[in-house]
């Protein structure tokens, strides 16, 4: 049944009612499966306290009554433990029908309180003053524990109470205690008759309004599934040709010395690139603020070689502005997510160099109170009290009314805050006007382990490389950056047009995109590559969805992941490191 056939029975029903204590068809089967999973869940403990209920007035018979008579009310109580687990095991049983399990729950108590109905008229039948009071107990039992429907428990209860007063009347022909003794079981009916609709009237209720508060988590669900599948393919399509016009923009800036050109030219590069990191920005926070969109992959490293290449990276920008950039650091390990880690720092050495208008921003970390305190700090003009409240929210620019886009879009703060509560770290700010701010991480420490400093870049440029992209402009603006740069390029638009010439080639470095026309990806793709080769090649992968998970397949790969759409300089540094610093001509021309 569809989500919204579904909806609009709930809705019905709620709208209709149940006084009658029954639900459509189609409901009814529903809601009792419902309480036949309910009664299977609390049958041991039912069951168990039904047993225990007999053995005790066992016990007692067998300790204050005559043996004979204590011996035919054992065969009686026998009977009534055995009704008992057979219900248990039939009733537990997963194939058991729900109808036939409700229907062997109610008789089990049913039997069982007319044992001991049979049990008292025994007992005065032999001279026995056995009190009645057991009986109550059994209707007790059946309207406050069994949670069976209304009409099942008082069809099973009256029935008990009405074999109680034949068998009586039987008995004696009828007598004033007796009568005295039904009334007492009329009104204890009458009440556990009232209470179980009462209370199946509540049951039926909140089981609807659980029902529609299910759909209605199951549609919310589906429809971030499928804004998912929409952003990742919006990412996807649009970065595309924003990669390639980011390419061709470097090209253009690199071949043509004219200077009008140049200055266009130079220009449109910052323009595709401040695009490119407001459509990342955008991407990156609608991710976050969808269930599973981004995933937390937590583990020990070392915190210092992390924060001494933010600041190395970040301190051309800080010279620029006339900022001393300071790193105070010791030697601590950490448990959190590097990637996520990185991300959140960035961000926030960003906005402290661009907006704090501050003259000395430090990156810190010591150990206090028993975590580890990360600080990005600024003596700059700081934040009021009210400004404090809005900083992290969504496309705030306290300093930015105008809303020019070369200062983003106000949103790294927002992905800060949202980073920093999925990776599960407190995340502070201190911060007064004229006074500076100070963000503060708390991480969680670990034990010390190894750590491998990374190779220094090779400075030059030059290799061979065969590159598999099936998007014509990327292929083309990829192909013409690389050889201006100096590199021969073997460009190939399938992965079997790119095992042909991997054996000619030789490349040196492998460069991929992941989304690929075949059916295998990328990364699939760059491991055959391998595979014919017969040795581990240096490889690339380009990506517009730079997940964890395909980070993590990236890594045990030893693949080098870049996403789109893909900086020049980020792309030259990594060809830096992985192509040799000298190169011998290869012979093998490359295809035009």
């Amino acid at each position: 049944m569809s989500l919204e056939r579904e909806e609009a029975l709930l809705l019905a029903q709620q709208r209709r009612g149940y006084r009658g204590m029954r639900f459509s068809d189609v409901l009814e089967d529903e809601f009792v499966e419902h309480r036949v999973q309910r009664i299977r869940r609390r049958l041991l403990l039912i069951i168990s306290t039904a047993v225990i209920f007999q053995l005790v007035y066992t016990t007692l018979d067998l300790l204050l009554l005559d043996p004979a008579i204590s011996l035919t009310l054992l065969t009686v109580r026998l009977f009534g433990i055995a009704v008992a687990l057979l219900a248990f095991f039939y009733c537990r049983r997963p194939q058991s029908p729900p109808q036939r399990t409700l229907l062997a729950y109610v008789m089990a108590y049913g039997l069982n309180g007319a044992c001991v109905a049979v049990i008292i008229h025994l007992c005065w039948s032999q001279g026995v003053a056995m009190p009645y009071d057991g009986l109550f107990l059994v209707l007790l039992f059946g309207y406050v524990l069994l949670g069976v429907s209304f009409r099942a428990v008082s069809l099973a209860s009256w029935g008990l109470c009405g074999l109680f007063l034949l068998l009586g009347y039987a008995a004696t022909g009828g007598s004033a205690a007796l009568g005295y003794q039904g009334m007492f079981l009329f009104c204890a009916n009458l009440i556990g008759s009232v209470g179980a609709f009462l209370q199946e009237h509540g049951q039926r209720g909140a089981w609807l309004n659980l029902r529609l508060l299910d759909l209605a988590r199951q549609r919310a669900e589906a429809d971030d599934a499928r804004k998912l599948r929409l952003l990742a393919a919006a990412s996807h399509d649009l970065r595309q040709p924003l990669n390639a016009m980011g390419l061709y923009a470097q090209h253009l800036l690199e071949q043509n010395q004219d200077p009008g050109v140049h200055r266009i030219s130079s220009r449109l590069a910052v323009a595709v690139e401040q695009l490119s990191r407001l459509l990342q920005s955008m991407f990156d926070y609608t991710r976050m603020t969808l269930p599973g969109g981004v995933q937390v992959k937590p583990e020990v490293f070392a915190l210092r070689p992390l924060l001494a290449r933010l600041t190395g990276e970040s301190r051309a920008e800080a010279d620029a502005q006339g900022v001393e950039l300071q790193l105070q650091c010791e030697e601590l390990w950490v448990r959190s997510d590097p990637l996520l880690l990185e991300r959140v720092l960035r961000n926030l050495l960003s906005n402290a160099l661009r907006h704090a208008q501050a003259r000395h921003v430090w990156l810190s970390a010591r150990m206090e109170q028993g975590m580890v305190q990360l600080e990005v700090g600024d003596d700059g003009q700081g934040l009021s009290e009210e400004e404090q409240g809005q900083v992290f929210e969504e496309f705030r620019q306290l300093d930015n009314p105008g809303r020019n886009a070369e200062r983003g879009l106000g949103l790294g703060l927002a992905i800060v805050q949202q980073l920093a509560q999925l990776m599960g770290h407190g995340l502070q700010l201190h911060s007064s006007l004229g006074a500076g701010a100070r963000f503060v991480l708390q991480l969680p420490p670990a034990e010390a382990g190894e750590w491998q400093a990374p190779a220094a870049p090779v400075n030059a440029l030059s290799g061979r490389v065969l590159l598999l992209e099936d998007d014509e402009a990327g292929r083309e603006a990829l192909t013409g950056l690389l050889q201006r740069w100096g590199c021969e390029v073997w460009a190939c638009a399938d992965p079997a047009q790119a095992l042909e010439y991997v054996a000619q080639v030789q490349p040196q470095v492998l460069i991929s995109d992941y989304r690929l026309a075949a059916t295998e990806d990328g990364l699939r793709a760059i491991e055959r590559l391998r595979e014919e080769a017969g040795r581990m090649l240096p490889a690339l992968l380009i990506t517009a969805d730079v997940s964890a998970d395909l980070h993590e397949r990236c890594t045990r790969a030893h693949v080098t992941l870049l996403g789109k759409p893909l900086l020049p300089a980020r792309l030259r540094q990594a060809l830096a490191v992985l192509l040799p610093v000298q190169v011998k001509a290869n012979p093998v021309a490359a295809p035009h």
